[in-house]
């Protein structure tokens, strides 16, 4: 449907001017349709590979922690047999020492690891959910925009067949008969593309989540937004999953500089075997350790400290870009929401009462057929606006529940 630009922009201005209020005056939400609605996503979500894969990533760094917490080396059993003269048996064991407990080092690494794959999962299934939200939201709209069209193509359908019979009257001319066509034929054409839309919309969810909702989708009317203060936001920032993976993947970069350090130590291995040789019992014990001349593999570790360096300024950069989205979503927020406050209580109501009075006069010939039909499009349109800004309204909410992660509160945990 063609939304009136005059009618958008001067909602979009008096949400400027209200910005303020609508701040310090949040809405009240509308629980159980959220609800609904994230419970719609969280099913997809159940089914999502990707969140699967997430699962399955987490398992695998677990295991691979597991592993870290067995000793390093295995023992070496040795034996050997020789006949010639005489005749030599020998059996030994030998074992390599964890001298500088290279193992614990691995095994803080593999646990930073699996912080990171938690927190991955974390950031995945927000990230989703928030796709999966958006899409409903546009399906959501786009019903909306597609019952109105349902209601605009009705009206005019009913008007087309009064100006046929008040023209066959001779109360109306000719050229009026036809506009009431002209636009009776426009209202099926919008309607054709709100359905358009509409399976567009739908389409763009079952590509998210494999499947098309079942139940109608509408959007809530109250949303609210609990903004928190500078510093306050600076935490929740910090706490984002986004940010969390950052700081776990420095984690690990320095964690790694430790153990790549103990991974570059030459370890000792000890060794016993006893045997025997014709007549005579043989003892003996063996040490050995690599002599690291040539190589001290000090540039692994060098390496290993940049790897650590970089990983601390991409998380402050993540930090950086997420609090930037969180003071932008609660402007947006603030702009739309006191716009939709002052449409909910002034004009939404009076849109239905108008198209009914007009017609009314129509019908009394105060007006004219093109006043009528002009004035029934600016109704309709504004009314297709208001729909739009409820969308936008949804959209803004789920941009700050999103740069906060607020909207994981919202989930099921059981993922």
């Amino acid at each position: 449907m063609k939304i009136s630009s005059c009618v958008r922009a001067g909602i979009l201005t008096m949400g400027f001017l209200n910005g303020a209020w609508a701040t310090t005056t949040p809405l009240s939400p509308s629980t159980e349709k959220i609800h609904i609605l994230v419970g719609i996503a969280d099913q997809a979500l159940e089914a999502s590979p990707d969140i699967r894969a997430a699962q399955t990533a987490v398992e695998a760094a677990r295991m691979r922690l597991e592993a870290t917490t067995r000793p390093l080396n295995n023992p070496e059993l040795e034996a050997e047999a020789e006949h010639t003269d005489i005749s030599t048996y020998k059996l030994g064991i030998s074992q390599t020492i964890d001298w500088h407990d290279k193992r614990s080092a691995l095994e803080n690494v593999s646990h930073s690891q699996l912080q990171a794959a938690q927190q991955q999962l974390a950031s995945l299934r927000l990230s989703k959910a928030v796709a999966l939200l958006e899409a409903l939201g546009r399906i959501g709209t786009r019903s909306a925009i597609q019952r109105l069209s349902q209601r605009r193509s009705d009206i005019l359908v009913r008007f087309s067949t009064l100006a046929s019979k008040r023209h066959a009257a001779g109360d109306i001319a000719q050229a009026e008969l036809e506009l009431a066509r002209l636009a009776l034929a426009e209202a099926r054409m919008q309607y054709a593309q709100s359905r358009a839309s509409l399976i567009q919309a739908n389409s763009d969810y079952l590509a998210l989540s494999g499947q098309i909702p079942k139940q109608d989708i509408i959007l809530p009317e109250s949303l609210s937004i609990d903004f928190p203060s500078d510093s306050e936001r600076e935490a929740i920032a910090r706490q984002h999953p986004k940010v969390q993976v950052d700081l776990l993947k420095a984690q690990i970069a320095k964690n790694q500089i430790v153990a790549t350090d103990r991974e570059r130590r030459a370890d000792p291995t000890l060794g016993v075997s006893v045997g025997r040789e014709d007549d005579n019992n043989l003892v003996a014990l063996r040490f050995s350790m690599p002599l690291q001349v040539r190589n001290n593999y000090q540039s692994s570790v060098d390496a290993a400290r940049y790897d650590a360096l970089q990983a601390e300024q991409l998380a402050q950069q993540t930090y950086w870009q997420l609090r930037a989205q969180m003071i932008s979503a609660e402007e947006r927020y603030a702009v739309i929401s006191g716009v939709w406050k002052q449409w909910l209580s002034q004009g939404r109501s009076s849109l239905q009462k108008r198209a009914q009075l007009l017609e009314t006069l129509w019908r009394a010939g105060e007006i004219s057929t093109t006043d009528y039909l002009l004035q029934i499009q600016q109704t309709l349109d504004t009314e297709a606006a208001g729909i739009e800004l409820q969308g936008d309204l949804w959209n803004a909410w789920l941009a700050w529940m999103n740069s906060s992660a607020a909207l994981s509160n919202w989930l099921n945990p059981n993922d």
